[in-house]
């Protein structure tokens, strides 16, 4: 480019005014462009104060066309439609008693029955009897018919399950989470009394005694997490659902028997089990000499508490939901 130069240093002044516009325009467009940002952020800020959409909104989501009146206000997201707490109220209004009268038909249809047995209740069941095993000082493993049991105690399984016991309770003092501590502190103590309160024999009583009974309350637990909090993992992923069906089925498969046993007798599968002995009834009755009254009321009793307790939670999940039930 020619033109005229400076006498000093021989720079072309037309070079160097072009240099410059370029600067200039360059510092132009950087200032814009922070104008521009600074102006959605203060946007965003406002909407966020206002819980309003924000002003400003990229070309897809313009792009997109306008919801119809019809179907305004529908979501499909089930997650955002609960924790709303209206649908949610309704929810545990609801769910509660029609999952356990629809237990309490099905398990009384011979082909509903066999469908509950065999495929809900019966690991329930059998972890029924693990579980009750553990806490008696027991090594234990539930398979889908049958739980294998050590002869002997386990000084293992005791500290194991005192130790993830008192973990609990620790956690539930660091975090302030008192629910946390008072379970921890009932396994800790059901824990000590199953291995040190009871002798052998009535510890192997009290497993076999555990199968039905465990169930009942192993039900009455799956059916209670239908309670959890919105944003809970249960809610959200929307485990909690199968899991009031398996425990109202577990519940009632169990309750629904004992119950009748009260007037027929014949209800109460006595006998032996091909490939497992005999069931649990028998055992209690012929090798640890429970009559079969105590095996009836007690079984009664353990579901009728499983009610009880399952009540006691419906009416405060209720009254915490009170207002919007009202409105």
């Amino acid at each position: 480019m020619a033109g005229p130069e400076c006498p000093a240093c021989g720079v072309i002044y037309l070079r160097a005014e072009a240099r410059a516009a370029t600067r200039q325009a360059e510092a132009r467009d950087r200032e814009a462009a922070q104008r521009e940002a600074e102006d959605q952020r203060a946007a965003l800020r406002e909407a966020l104060e206002a819980h309003t959409v924000p002003t400003f909104a990229s070309p897809l989501v313009a792009a997109r066309p306008a919801p119809e009146p019809a179907t305004e206000g529908i979501t499909f997201h089930p997650g955002e439609a609960l924790s709303d707490g209206a649908l949610e109220a309704r929810l545990r209004l609801a769910v509660l008693p029609v999952a356990l009268a629809g237990a309490w038909f099905a398990v009384q249809a011979p082909f509903f029955h066999f469908f509950i047995r065999t495929f809900l209740t019966m690991p329930v069941h059998e972890l029924g009897h693990a579980v009750t095993a553990w806490f008696c000082g027991y090594s234990a493993v539930p398979t889908f018919w049958v739980t294998h049991v050590s002869q002997e105690r386990s000084t293992f399984i005791f500290l194991l399950l005192s130790g993830l016991s008192g973990a609990l309770v620790w956690q539930g003092w660091k975090r302030r989470q008192w629910a946390w501590m008072g379970v921890g502190a009932v396994l800790l103590a059901a824990a000590g009394a199953g291995r040190f309160g009871l002798t052998h024999v009535q510890a192997r009583a009290l497993i076999y005694f555990g199968g039905d009974a465990g169930r009942m309350v192993l039900g009455t637990l799956l059916m209670a997490t239908f309670f959890v909090p919105p944003g809970h993992y249960l809610h959200r992923h929307q485990l909690r659902w199968g899991f009031v069906v398996i425990g109202a089925a577990a519940l009632m498969d169990s309750f629904e028997m004992w119950w009748a046993a009260r007037t027929h007798v014949d209800r109460i599968p006595f006998g032996r089990i091909e490939g497992a002995g005999l069931s649990d009834p028998s055992a209690l009755v012929d090798v640890y000499g429970w009559n079969v009254s105590r095996v009836i009321h007690w079984n009664v009793n353990v579901g009728l508490a499983c009610l009880a307790a399952l009540a006691a939670l419906y009416l405060v999940s209720l009254w915490r939901v009170r207002d919007v039930l009202r409105g």
